[in-house]
């Protein structure tokens, strides 16, 4: 999963404050749905990343809604470069959402490492097999 900017030459003028996150999502349109990286969200819009890079070449994506950790919002490609796609939301999303996700994204990437972890202490007890 890259996490490279869409455009590292372009200084920050955005109007929001952006969250890096790195949570998995999904982009839905009316081509399907397609599983994304969330690579940062702010109240206007995100920068997410697919993860299938056949779906990258392939989907000509205009309007979506953005689905992550159990919120939502309608949005518009407004740039894309290979996987990489910069969404303005249609409506702003609430402080208490880009809070909320910046939280649970924090509890999603502990325990994943967590349950990378088990398998390697079962393992040293002689409990697991692999």
């Amino acid at each position: 999963m890259d996490g490279k900017p869409l455009d590292p030459e372009t200084p920050h003028n955005r109007g929001f404050l952006r969250v890096a996150l790195g949570v998995l999502g999904h982009l839905e349109t009316l081509e399907g749905r397609k599983r994304v990286e969330i690579m940062d969200l702010s109240q206007g819009g995100a920068h997410a990343v697919f993860l299938d890079e056949a779906d990258a070449a392939k989907l000509d994506v205009n309007d979506c809604v953005l689905r992550w950790l159990g919120f939502d919002a309608f949005g518009t490609v407004t740039r894309r470069d290979g996987a990489h796609l910069a969404i303005a939301f249609d409506e702003l999303l609430r402080p208490g959402v880009i809070k909320e996700t910046n939280k649970q994204a924090a509890l999603v990437v502990r325990n994943e490492f967590g349950e990378r972890k088990l398998p390697s202490r079962l393992w040293a007890k002689g409990i697991y097999s692999a």
